[in-house]
């Protein structure tokens, strides 16, 4: 599991997360200035990787999946700065076009289920996922499968899409 963490240094003033969705660049670099670091490791095995990339995102590559399998992986925000954080989520990646794309892909944080379709099909627009109270933490858990009638993810194919949380109001 990755862990990505508000530290308390950083001022969390109220702002406004006013953009379009082909600035994905922009929302990078807005998680950069509030303060997103990723600490812990990333989850892998089994073909699927969900791996802390540059302190305010994971990517999630599919590269061994047989069909008629899932596997889970998680990550956590944690907020230990001393103010509450608004956070946003967004998807970076284009949908997977593996086996037609029957590759599939639920999202949830906490229970609530953000997502739920084929793998990168979410697209780059901004979630506004509420707040994180000082001092608590949200999980986010990423189940990707396969239709039993599906090929299998192998032999060079794979699937990858990039996550990013970054804070505002």
């Amino acid at each position: 599991m990755a862990t990505l963490t508000i530290p308390p240094s950083i001022s969390l003033r109220p702002r406004r997360l006013l953009l379009p969705v082909a600035a994905v660049a922009a929302v990078a670099g807005i998680g950069l200035v509030s303060g997103l670091p990723l600490s812990g490791s990333g989850s892998t095995g089994a073909g699927v990787a969900l791996v802390g990339a540059d302190g305010r995102t994971a990517t999630l590559t599919v590269t061994d999946l047989a069909p008629g399998d899932s596997t889970t992986r998680t990550v956590t925000i944690a907020n230990d700065a001393t103010e509450p954080a608004r956070l946003t989520f967004t998807e970076t990646g284009d949908p997977a076009t593996y086996a037609g794309g029957r590759l599939e892909l639920t999202i949830s944080a906490e229970g609530r289920e953000v997502y739920d379709g084929a793998f990168g099909g979410l697209g780059d627009y901004p979630l506004d996922m509420g707040w994180l109270e000082a001092g608590a933490s949200a999980t986010y858990t990423f189940v990707v499968s396969l239709p039993s009638d599906a090929p299998a993810v192998r032999d060079g194919a794979s699937a990858s899409a990039s996550y990013s949380w970054v804070t505002g109001d």
